[in-house]
């Protein structure tokens, strides 16, 4: 370990490369640990870093969470499950990630059903009769996404739900 790796310097690098990554997008602070410990710096320089940068008001998992679940709903691609395991992917916690989602949903006015059917529109699954394959290609495409099996079987009732029935 060389002297330089350590000390006042050492956290005043980590810091600015904190900052500079933030000024980017929002990050979790798993990701900056995770940013960090890639560029070299120690564990206790990360800490002191990191600290720092939540003291300043510039780290923050909940606001973290909460934003990312408002443009990720807001985008109208994906369901609540499929944005709760990208905010997971990001070091949150289960229990912030369904908050943020929770919240993020009153603030987007989130409908399921509706995003769901937009979503198959766009790639042209509804508006006509499907068959068996059709059925079970869209409700695939949809549990990738993340809306759940009651949405899913409202909009393509039960023929998606097995994807090994008859072609038709």
């Amino acid at each position: 370990m060389h002297p330089e790796d350590e000390g006042p310097d050492a956290v005043r690098r980590a810091t600015d490369a904190c900052l500079k990554l933030l000024s980017m997008r929002g990050r979790s602070r798993r990701e900056l640990e995770q940013a960090l410990a890639r560029k070299g710096f120690t564990e206790a320089v990360c800490e002191a870093a990191l600290a720092r940068v939540k003291a300043w008001g510039y780290l923050d998992d909940e606001r973290f969470a909460r934003e990312r679940a408002t443009l990720l709903l807001g985008r109208g691609r994906l369901g609540p499950e499929a944005v709760a395991h990208r905010l997971r992917a990001h070091g949150l916690e289960e229990g912030t990630a369904r908050q943020a989602i929770s919240e993020a949903r009153d603030a987007v006015s989130f409908d399921a059903l509706a995003t769901a059917r937009a979503v198959l529109e766009k790639r042209g699954l509804l508006g006509r009769p499907l068959g068996a394959r059709e059925r079970a290609r869209a409700g695939r495409l949809l549990d990738s996404r993340g809306f759940s099996e009651d949405v899913i079987y409202r909009l393509l009732g039960e023929a998606s739900l097995d994807p090994s029935g008859p072609e038709e």
